[in-house]
């Protein structure tokens, strides 16, 4: 795509101009093209936080949808019926519609969260849907408070499990600890090893406290494969939330480029980051609408 090579060469060339000493860094993730609306029925109001599974057809939304009792406001599953986004009764039910926020992590979890003004607040836990219950519900917690620290207010990234398709995993959580002062918020990642029953915080996430720019996260997630870290950030003196993307090395994560998705202008807000298992689809909301973008090679074909 002509487009998306122009983009690459005119970052380039920002930095030649400006006088830096580098080049602008590879992306981590994409570049991506133009993004579309994520097809959301209108029975879903006021809808973010949008998180779809690896199956792409089951998520969870924090919106108000009618259920038979009346219009509920709170955290619903969803499901993909002829390529738009609509209510799943089904699995509808049980403790997530009184959470906060919640995400969904595969078929059968999600990690969700309760804010500090909530009432029994704040905590931050994993939830398990079950499909033998009568009817079939959300349950939980199941694997105790992720975030110790019920002191403080967290949101929740998603949960990766590794390795795949062995009897012991080890688990890794993303979240971002919200700052109840002028401090900027802390983004954290926590692991449960296969033989513990308490999440542990890690220091992957550290070297982002002591980026030369203030780095003010407000959403987080890790690919399936922890190699990569894609988080919201106001960065220095913005006054917007951008994406970016990090790798981990030597197992951390240092501040990343931010993410290039064509036709988003620079002055746009972006929030509520999501992605696919290897960060070649990337969800985010902007003004109030949830948006997806495909990353694209530079001859603008979809890798």
């Amino acid at each position: 795509m002509v487009r998306v090579v122009g983009l690459l060469l005119l970052l380039v060339g920002c930095d030649q101009v400006l006088g830096f000493e580098r080049d602008a860094p590879p992306p981590v993730c994409g570049p991506f093209g133009v993004p579309t609306l994520v097809p959301l029925h209108p029975e879903l109001e006021d809808a973010h936080d949008f998180s779809v599974d690896s199956s792409g057809t089951r998520g969870l939304i924090f919106a108000k949808f009618m259920r038979p009792s009346g219009r509920l406001t709170g955290v619903h599953a969803i499901k993909l019926v002829n390529d738009m986004w609509r209510g799943d009764p089904t699995r509808d039910l049980g403790v997530i519609s009184a959470l906060d926020g919640a995400h969904i992590t595969d078929d059968t979890t999600a990690v969700g969260w309760i804010n500090r003004e909530s009432a029994g607040g704040p905590a931050l836990s994993e939830y398990q849907f079950s499909t033998t219950a009568v009817p079939q519900q959300w349950g939980g917690p199941t694997t105790g408070y992720i975030d110790p620290q019920r002191i403080d207010t967290s949101i929740a990234g998603n949960v990766i499990v590794l390795p795949a398709g062995t009897t012991l995993k080890l688990r890794f959580a993303v979240t971002v600890k919200q700052s109840m002062t002028a401090d900027p918020n802390t983004l954290r990642i926590f692991q449960l090893q296969p033989t513990r029953t308490d999440w542990e915080l890690t220091a992957q996430a550290d070297p982002l406290k002591s980026s030369r720019d203030k780095v003010n996260p407000n959403g987080a997630v890790l690919t399936a494969d922890h190699g990569k870290l894609v988080y919201a950030a106001k960065v220095g003196s913005r006054a917007v939330s951008r994406l970016f993307a990090s790798e981990r090395i030597r197992d951390e994560f240092a501040p990343g480029p931010e993410l290039m998705i064509e036709g988003v202008e620079g002055d746009a807000d972006l929030t509520e980051p999501w992605i696919n298992a290897d960060c070649t689809a990337v969800y985010f909301l902007r003004d109030g609408k949830t948006w997806m973008a495909t990353a694209v090679d530079v001859t603008g074909s979809a890798p």
